[in-house]
């Protein structure tokens, strides 16, 4: 089985770990693509298959559909996502966590794509 990890789970997951560890509520694309290689990769290694599905149109999609939670951001560092200020971290978790296999969960929160996101 294969596990597809969607634009909207990476974001999401990004701003979770961001949140809880350092109070960021803004995280760039390079960063959120840095992430999401890290997390195929851990994935890869405990031997499950994982691919990043990402495109421009999944991205307009997903800012379409989630515009309650992010939006664009653009600063000199670059381009981004940023959280929405009544957005909570117990709202994501509920919304975008309860569904993901423990594996694909443990990637998200570990340490090595954690460290992508500048934490």
């Amino acid at each position: 089985m294969c596990v597809y990890i969607g634009i909207e789970d990476l974001v999401a997951n990004a701003f979770i770990e961001l949140v809880e560890k350092s109070k960021k509520k803004e995280v760039l694309f390079s960063q959120i693509s840095n992430y999401g290689a890290t997390v195929v990769k851990l994935l890869l290694a405990e031997g499950k298959k994982a691919v990043l599905v990402l495109s421009e149109e999944k991205t307009n999609f997903f800012l379409h559909d989630y515009c309650e939670y992010f939006e664009l951001f653009d600063s000199e560092e670059g381009e981004g996502f940023r959280l929405k200020k009544n957005v909570t971290v117990d709202q994501l978790w509920e919304r975008f966590r309860g569904y993901l296999s423990y594996d694909v969960m443990m990637a998200f929160m570990s340490e090595a794509s954690v460290k992508e996101l500048g934490v």
